[in-house]
């Protein structure tokens, strides 16, 4: 599976930009979030590699799991207010988020 952007800019951002969350939008598109990107950073000591790398997150208060993709394979590894795996390739994080019906959504922590 290939991942489009939502426009050049995003797509630029991803491939040389600072370490950053981008999140899938209404249309499937991938488009950077300033808020996530900023709250993953809290939690970093600001020494990001780039690389690509896909997140699983699962909220731990709705259950409900997403596909994200961070652009450190040292950003977003946690997640105080969900469960987080990790993957190279995001046909297999989209495999796994789609174990969980549609909507997406986990009882049972990881």
């Amino acid at each position: 599976m290939i991942a489009a952007f939502c426009d050049p800019f995003d797509e630029a951002l991803a491939a040389r930009g600072p370490a950053s969350v981008f999140l899938f939008d209404q249309e499937g598109l991938l488009r950077f979030d300033a808020n996530w990107t900023r709250d993953a950073w809290t939690r970093t000591d600001g020494l990001l590699p780039h690389g690509w790398s896909w997140r699983v997150l699962r909220d731990r208060d709705t259950g409900f799991v997403q596909v994200v993709l961070a652009t450190s394979p040292l950003l977003l590894v946690s997640h105080p207010r969900a469960d987080v795996r990790g993957f190279d390739l995001l046909d297999e994080a989209m495999a796994v988020r789609d174990q969980f019906g549609s909507p997406p959504v986990s009882r049972e922590p990881w």
